[in-house]
């Protein structure tokens, strides 16, 4: 039987015990048990979120079915959650790939073990679904005076200005890289930046000075069709005209088809200058914009 060794040093095993001399007493095992090692996989470190190169080569080599087993010292060396290690379980099943794991007793070559880790893993991924599908319903009951829905996402104000402006010298980031920066989505940035820019705490005209020092941003992928401020001035003044006779608010999709232009592109610049937050006063309270 073709197998994989795979070795990784755990927090007891740290400056004791290589990776190496793990592998090599997993080899003699395998040697024993008359297995020929097709692939040794090994990462180093005791911390499990790391980055694991050999646990990934090794399951390249379980996909490609290259091997027929895989063993093991323990299995808190081959997976870093009981999640992650239900998961690698299936994918062995599925695979039809053996898992041996000496310290841990537990061997899927023998009738027994089989059963025994075959139960395991329906056990765990049962358990697993009743966990989160319990937790999804404690997530929807609404208490007295608590926002529905997930948390907001926590925006660093200080760090958004400074790479929005190119504060230190540092080139001004689009909307899009800003957002990927700080891990959260562009209507998140857009919101927090309309915020902070009514606050008074946005300095457009240092990102433009920045801007024009660096050579604008950086482009790549189709060029934007242009943006004219009259066009687009005139096109706001039809739809709030038609808004008013509606008793609605105007339709920034109306607007963007006329201008072949993105809505999200349309909404940025009227808020830049100033128009959407003039409507709020030029329509009845309470008007709903269609498309959103």
């Amino acid at each position: 039987m073709l197998i994989a060794l795979y070795a990784r040093t755990s927090a007891a095993d740290l400056g004791v015990e290589p990776v190496a001399q793990i592998l090599a007493g997993l080899a003699v095992y395998a040697a024993g048990r008359g297995w020929e090692v097709a692939v040794e996989c090994s990462d180093q470190g005791p911390f499990p979120e790391g980055q694991r190169e050999g646990l990934r080569r090794l399951l390249r080599a379980v996909r490609a079915k290259a091997v027929q087993g895989v063993v093991v010292r323990s299995l808190s060396h081959l997976a870093h959650s009981l999640r992650h290690l239900s998961d690698l379980g299936h994918l062995l099943a599925v695979k039809d790939v053996a898992l041996i794991a000496t310290d841990d007793f537990l061997d899927t070559t023998d009738p027994g073990g089989a059963i025994r880790w075959r139960d395991w893993l329906e056990i765990s991924a049962r358990l697993d679904r009743q966990l989160r599908a319990e937790a999804a319903k404690v997530a929807r009951v609404r208490t007295p005076g608590e926002r529905w829905g997930r948390p907001a996402a926590v925006v660093n104000a200080l760090e958004l200005l400074t790479w929005w402006e190119g504060r230190g010298g540092r080139r001004p980031l689009s909307l899009r890289e800003l957002a990927r920066k700080l891990g959260v989505s562009q209507a998140t940035t857009r919101k927090r930046l309309h915020a902070l820019r009514a606050a008074g705490q946005v300095d457009d005209e240092a990102r433009a000075r920045a801007l024009a020092t660096r050579g604008g941003h950086r482009r790549g992928g189709r060029p934007a069709n242009p943006l004219d401020d009259d066009a687009l001035t005139a096109a706001w003044k039809l739809q709030l005209q038609a808004a008013r006779r509606r008793g609605t608010t105007p339709s920034i999709s109306a607007i963007a088809h006329t201008l072949n232009i993105r809505r999200s592109r349309v909404r940025s610049r009227l808020e830049e200058m100033g128009l959407l937050s003039e409507s709020q006063s030029l329509v009845p309270q309470g008007a709903q914009e269609k498309d959103r």
